[in-house]
């Protein structure tokens, strides 16, 4: 049986010459898929149905506290689609802004040697 490409260095050399072309056209097909994805919004955004101005629940995720922090409806919906995917079905209770960084709470909860707050 004769071989395509012989197995020799020049055979290797040849294999390695046309996976370097192909690898460009493959990731050439790759960009002008991704190339589509901003047209998709455009056409999802003309058969987008009006936004109803009423929460479908009757009621608002966040309360309007004077004293709370205006906190962005947008960082709430990306916090429950957080949540709905790591934890599945959810039901957000109270969203606050905290004094110190989601590290360093973490780190205060490990140190056992650290004063009980009474």
């Amino acid at each position: 049986m004769n071989a395509i490409v012989p197995d020799t260095l020049q055979g290797a050399v040849i294999v390695s010459v046309i996976d370097f072309f192909l690898s460009f056209l493959i990731i050439s097909g790759i960009g002008v898929v991704l190339s589509f994805f901003p047209w998709l919004n455009r056409l999802a955004k003309l058969f987008e149905a009006p936004h109803s101005t009423t929460p479908a629940h009757g009621h608002k995720a966040v309360p309007d506290h004077p004293k709370a922090p205006a906190i962005k409806q947008d960082d709430v919906a990306a916090i429950a689609a957080a949540l709905a995917v790591v934890l599945g079905p959810h039901r957000i209770l109270h969203i606050s802004e905290s004094k110190h960084s989601w590290s360093q709470q973490g780190r205060d909860a490990q140190h056992s040697h650290q004063p009980r707050h009474k």
